[in-house]
Order: C-alpha cells, then sequence, then structure tokens
C-alpha cells in the first residue's frame, strides 16, 4: 500500500494509493559542473542537496481512485507531502511533476450506477524528498 499525507508536519489528508508499477526509479539529486582554467586544467565540481533524493513512481488506477488522487494533488500540490512508500519507507518532499498528466489507456466497460467500471488511469508521479 501506498499513502500519501498533506500537510506536513500537521497532517490533515491522507490518500492510499495500490503499490505503483515495477518502475519506480530512485536517484541523487547532485549537480556535476566541469570547469577548465586559464592554464587548461579541468576542475569537477559536485554540488549535493544533502541527503535529497529524486523519486519516480508509476501508478496504475481505477478511475475513481484516480479522481481522488487528482483532488489531493490540486489541493496540496505546493505542500510538503509525506509519503510512505510500498517499500515501507517514510519520505518527506514535494512533488515536481508540473503538469500532473494522467492518461486513461483502457476503456470503460458498461456503467453500474453510479460508478464507470472498468476505466484505467495512469500517471506517473515525481518527487523529491528527504528518508525520515
Amino acid at each position: 500500500m501506498f499513502t500519501l499525507q498533506a500537510p506536513y508536519p500537521a497532517l490533515q489528508t491522507t490518500t492510499l494509493l495500490p503499490n505503483p508499477q515495477l518502475s519506480d526509479q530512485e536517484g541523487l539529486t547532485a549537480i556535476v559542473t566541469r570547469k577548465t582554467a586559464m592554464d587548461g586544467t579541468r576542475y569537477t565540481y559536485i554540488k549535493r542537496k544533502g541527503e535529497r533524493r529524486k523519486l519516480r513512481w508509476t501508478f496504475r488506477m481505477m478511475r475513481n481512485k484516480g479522481l481522488e488522487l487528482r483532488a489531493f494533488l490540486f489541493s496540496y500540490f505546493a505542500s510538503t507531502i509525506k509519503v510512505i512508500d510500498h517499500n515501507g519507507r517514510v519520505w518527506v518532499g514535494n512533488f515536481t511533476n508540473n503538469p500532473f498528466e494522467f492518461d486513461t489507456p483502457q476503456k470503460a466497460g458498461p456503467a453500474i450506477a453510479p460508478w464507470p467500471l472498468g476505466e484505467l488511469q495512469a500517471i506517473d508521479l515525481e518527487f523529491e524528498g528527504v528518508e525520515q
């Protein structure tokens, strides 16, 4: 289970999502700069952003859960978010997507009132934060 909570630290809203697809990614947020001196000597500088990591998750969910996630993102996109991922690790940081793009890769079947049936949505969430 994947949990999103906001705003951090005074948590008001919690959203539970299904586990992300197997393509979740994690990387450092370091910047490498190459400089050349006047005598031709090359220097490399690495600028680190503390313990910050860049994470990316791909979710596939039913339309109702997608609408819930869309409302959560609309309300808290500029706030600090607490994430408990599918591996049980706790992260605190911000989403870096701009804009959040939902895709609908699977059509809906016949509806059972009042809910749509079978419509699938996908979204990639990019997150930058610190592991707690």
